[in-house]
């Protein structure tokens, strides 16, 4: 696709934008492995993005609440976490979660290609699963005066893959979805998603160069989208 041809540039939240923050974490579920490590957590992770895409590909009607809970599971035994104590880890974090966003690691770079971005004349958007609180949180990171829109999938009542939530997005950015692009760390939720709504230009989002078991556009992070 042409650069001209795009007009606006959408993105995921968490693990695209704001990472999970895999030092506090780690340091949480020590008192379950000692021995895991921030590193070691963060590759452990893409065993439970492969049990949800298995999951999400092979299953209808979708649960995303078990989507989830099988993504959790298989990430934490991957990690090493003993059968008896992924349950309290799962406590552990959600509680954490619920008292403040896990995903609040600005990684270096991300402000400065945000920036590029919207000099560059993009449309720029959110489209993320949450609770209601990707707005609040993106201005608490000094991310949200970067977007024209923000869409929660709490807020408007959908989540992806659903193509209608980023309908929703392209509808309030008054662009269509051939002249878009989308990023997100996640295959069978952004990437099925998007396509389903149109978007031609999806990159999933591979930051440790370990998504394996799908065929489909990968980059590391945001720095690899167009910036002009």
């Amino acid at each position: 696709m042409a650069r001209d041809e795009i007009r606006a540039l959408l993105f995921d939240f968490g693990n695209t934008l704001a990472f999970l923050d895999y030092d506090a974490l780690a340091e949480e579920f020590r008192r379950a492995q000692p021995a895991l490590d921030a590193t070691a957590l963060e590759r452990a992770e893409y065993i439970g993005r492969q049990a949800l895409d298995e999951y999400v590909m092979n299953t209808a009607p979708l649960d995303l609440d078990r989507a989830y809970e099988l993504y959790f599971r298989a990430w934490m035994a991957a990690a090493g976490i003993p059968p008896a104590r992924i349950d309290w880890c799962r406590q552990r974090f959600v509680a954490l979660n619920q008292a403040e966003s896990l995903w609040r690691v600005v990684r270096p770079g991300i402000v400065e290609h945000l920036r590029q971005f919207r000099d560059a004349g993009f449309k720029l958007g959110v489209v993320s699963n949450a609770m209601g609180n990707i707005q609040s949180d993106a201005e608490r990171y000094g991310l949200a005066d970067y977007f024209d829109v923000i869409i929660d999938s709490h807020v408007v009542g959908v989540a992806k893959p659903d193509p209608r939530i980023f309908h929703i997005a392209l509808a309030a950015l008054r662009v269509a979805p051939e002249h878009s692009l989308f990023a997100g760390d996640l295959y069978s939720i952004d990437m099925v998603g998007a396509q389903a709504a149109g978007i031609a230009g999806c990159k999933l989002i591979d930051a440790m160069d370990c998504y394996s078991w799908v065929e489909h556009a990968r980059i590391r992070g945001i720095h690899q989208l167009p910036h002009r």
